[in-house]
């Protein structure tokens, strides 16, 4: 694999070529970069990388698909929409500065072992609100992370917000 980081795509670790996803396909590439676009296209790229390990953080639980294009069509909890609403929608296809700045943060996550911004989340939003079983790890942008309570020695972990 070869490095594609630039300065404008911060996120990468410094001296690794390891690929973060063994074997991704086209449409794993697709599925992300769309993923991407339509739920961070506007954000910091802080924030897409953030959307974008989400994805794959998703991929490697056992309580979602273990694909990463399972994972943006899944379906969700009561079957009646989508874990990524846009992708039930009827939508443009995407195009633009987003489209591209998309498809390279994709491009970034699949081929090189990048930082995950998200650390660890399994859900974002953008409702500034809190949920009892899950804990914020951090805010970027105009999107709060979120991953499940962890527990330990009687205490829950406390997310932080940057």
């Amino acid at each position: 694999a070869v490095l594609i980081c630039t300065f404008a795509l911060a996120g990468c670790a410094a001296g690794t070529q390891e690929k973060i996803v063994a074997n991704a396909t086209t449409q794993d590439h697709k599925c992300l970069a769309e993923a991407i676009y339509y739920e961070s296209g506007s954000e910091p790229t802080a924030g897409k990388l953030a959307v974008g390990h989400v994805v794959i953080n998703r991929s490697r639980n056992s309580q979602y698909p273990n694909t990463i294009c399972g994972v943006v069509y899944q379906r969700n909890y009561k079957n009646k929409g989508c874990q990524f609403g846009w992708s039930c929608r009827h939508h443009q296809a995407p195009k633009g500065q987003a489209w591209e700045q998309s498809q390279q943060v994709a491009t970034q996550i699949l081929n090189t072992k990048t930082v995950d911004h998200s650390k660890g989340a399994l859900s974002f939003d953008n409702k500034r609100k809190t949920y009892a079983k899950l804990d914020k790890t951090v805010t970027i942008g105009n999107h709060s992370f979120w991953r499940p309570r962890v527990k330990s020695a009687g205490a829950s972990h406390k997310g932080e917000n940057t």
